[in-house]
């Protein structure tokens, strides 16, 4: 990298110039750790960072350093071989240290979410949302918009409905403590995080920071979260444990997304003060299974978002309200409001009827 490569960088992300020694050492560590990642050109196979390697190389990538290429290859090193827990953590402790986060009032689930979007059928734990918060938990939404060619996100949805998406801690906070329901991204006035979330982006696959970005949840916070098929329910859950979380709930819903299913069992884990344990949701054991998942009723992805959420929100019998309730159960569940799901289902559905859910939405 040119000096004058570097204060470009430096300039455009308001960063000091350091003297070039330093530069060097930076790039030489980003350079030993990417080869440690992918394996070195010697041949030797790859190799996991540990916690504090992970949150060094965070670090330097949020403050500018690296050419694009090499944050490239280590995105694509990193997914190659596997995320471990320890990775994850070190680079949400580097990601953490520069985020102001909300205060929460007493109870509050935060619901952190992915860029990644549904994309076969209509997104509703955005009524999820609504109906355990209409029940009496605050929520607290991170949230962003779809990355380049995903589906809907809980950021589209919120903005359609003419929510705003905060990029800092204050106003975030204040409308939290007005009405019980927040949005915001944690990264948006981040300018290192713009330029990860751009190259994943333009690398067109899942990487890193889209999973980070779900780990940057105000420090001791109850947790829900999303996650994709696969064994990683005890990876992501280990990353929380690490983070101080002693509440957290990851499930495997529809499509990577928090809707749970209609039609079989949704797969997850717990993590509480007593230990971590496996989620195993059936709607039949809830009077809630269906016959087919919650339907796509337009092309647009969208508008087949915003009506079922409609038919949801109405109180309509069907897999829309079914999926709806499932997750708003979860949600009160987290909260600590009730231990019982059956219990959880049966307050958000009063939540749902009684119109309280609606108020707290915006279309």
């Amino acid at each position: 990298m040119t000096t004058f490569a570097l204060k470009g960088i430096l300039k455009k992300f308001s960063l000091p110039f350091e003297p070039s020694w330093q530069n060097r050492d930076v790039d030489k560590e980003l350079r030993r750790l990417i080869q440690k990642v992918g394996g070195a050109v010697a041949g030797s196979g790859a190799r996991h960072l540990d916690t504090d390697e992970s949150e060094a190389a965070f670090r330097h990538l949020l403050q500018g350093a690296g050419e694009e290429i090499q944050i490239a290859a280590f995105f694509v090193a990193l997914r190659s071989k596997g995320t471990t827990a320890d990775e994850l953590t070190g680079a949400a402790l580097a990601a953490r240290s520069r985020i102001e986060f909300p205060l929460l009032p007493e109870g509050t689930v935060v619901v952190s979410t992915s860029r990644m979007g549904r994309r076969s059928g209509p997104l509703l734990s955005v009524v999820s949302v609504a109906a355990a918060v209409g029940a009496g938990v605050p929520v607290l939404l991170q949230a962003s918009p779809h990355a380049s060619g995903s589906g809907v996100t809980m950021g589209d949805l919120w903005k359609k409905m003419g929510g705003q998406i905060h990029a800092s801690a204050s106003p975030a906070a204040n409308e939290l403590a007005q009405n019980s329901l927040a949005c915001w991204q944690p990264t948006a006035a981040d300018e290192g995080w713009t330029r990860l979330l751009r190259i994943e982006n333009e690398l067109g696959l899942r990487c890193a920071p889209d999973v980070v970005s779900k780990l940057l949840a105000p420090s001791g916070s109850r947790v829900i979260v999303p996650s994709r098929l696969g064994p990683v329910l005890g990876m992501a859950s280990d990353a929380y444990a690490n983070l101080g979380h002693q509440t957290c709930l990851i499930v495997q819903g529809l499509e990577g997304s928090l809707d749970p299913s209609v039609t079989g069992m949704t797969r997850g884990m717990l993590l509480e003060e007593e230990g971590k344990s496996p989620l195993r949701l059936q709607p039949d054991d809830l009077g809630l299974g269906e016959l087919e998942e919650p339907p796509a009723l337009d092309s647009d992805r969208m508008l087949a978002s915003e009506t079922a959420c409609r038919k949801a929100l109405a109180g309509a019998e069907g897999p829309e309200l079914s999926c709806a309730l499932l997750g708003a159960a979860l949600l009160i569940r987290l909260s600590g409001q009730t231990r019982d799901l059956a219990s959880a289902v049966g307050m958000a559905r009063e939540s749902i009827e009684s119109g309280s859910a609606e108020k707290k939405l915006c279309f």
